[in-house]
């Protein structure tokens, strides 16, 4: 994975940022260019997806990290860790996702992809955790993100896809229950896969809240689960009301 030490990581964060804006708009303004293109979008798309899923997961042969450096361009490989290294967390999940959508075109993925690919856009708004984090971002992570922020709307404007309230309902319950589940799941492992302990920005946000037990389900981590679904919910619920009735 590249290391963005060689220039502020700030300044990165914010191309980022104002490439996905201009990407968006590009979506619904440039429909002729884009259809004329398809295929080697979808080409271009799952070479760096591929590549991010490489680049993340090629750790699992190093028990060590690896860095090395090409002129001032530095990278490191991740040695394998299972507490943090397996794709449990909601992004990452969405991107493997995104990526088989990508080689088969399958339509069954379509509405998890529309709705969990919208946490993407979060992703490019705010990265999880404390805004230093944005120090440590490599291009898997932005590559991850910034697709999947894309998909929904590139899935209604060139894949005919229309959300229903069916799946807004089932990918949000979803979420809610992989979220929980994995609340005890953490605790005996002493993971924090999809963010349930101290990683997450309800933490970051909150960190006066007691961290009293029941059972295996500490107080902050059932609220996260159940602030982070609602907040989905409404997230989700919006691209539902805007994308439903859209013809393009």
């Amino acid at each position: 994975m590249l290391l963005y030490d060689f220039v502020n990581p700030y300044i990165i964060f914010m191309i980022i940022v104002l490439l996905f804006a201009l990407f968006a708009r590009a979506i619904f303004k440039n429909q002729e260019w884009i259809n004329n293109h398809k295929k080697q979008i979808f080409l271009i798309v799952g070479i760096l997806l591929a590549w991010s899923q490489i680049a993340r997961y090629i750790g699992f042969f190093f028990e060590n990290d690896v860095t090395w450096n090409i002129w001032f361009f530095n990278f490191r490989i991740i040695g394998f860790n299972p507490l943090t290294h397996l794709p449990f967390y909601i992004c990452r999940l969405s991107a493997l996702v995104l990526l088989y959508y990508v080689i088969t075109k399958d339509k069954r993925v379509e509405s998890f992809l529309f709705y969990w690919g919208a946490t993407g856009l979060a992703g490019v708004i705010y990265p999880n955790g404390d805004i230093t984090n944005i120090a440590t971002l490599t291009e898997t992570f932005y590559i991850d993100h910034f697709v999947l922020g894309l998909t929904p709307f590139f899935l209604v404007v060139y894949q005919g896809y229309r959300p229903v309230k069916q799946d807004l309902l089932m990918i949000t319950g979803l979420m809610l229950v992989i979220l929980l589940l994995f609340i005890p799941i953490n605790i005996l492992a002493g993971s924090d896969y999809f963010y349930t302990k101290d990683q997450s920005i309800f933490r970051i946000m909150f960190p006066t809240i007691p961290n009293e037990v029941f059972g295996f389900f500490p107080l902050s981590s059932v609220l996260f689960a159940i602030t982070h679904t609602a907040v989905a919910f409404g997230f989700f619920s919006l691209y539902y009301r805007y994308f439903t009735n859209k013809s393009y």
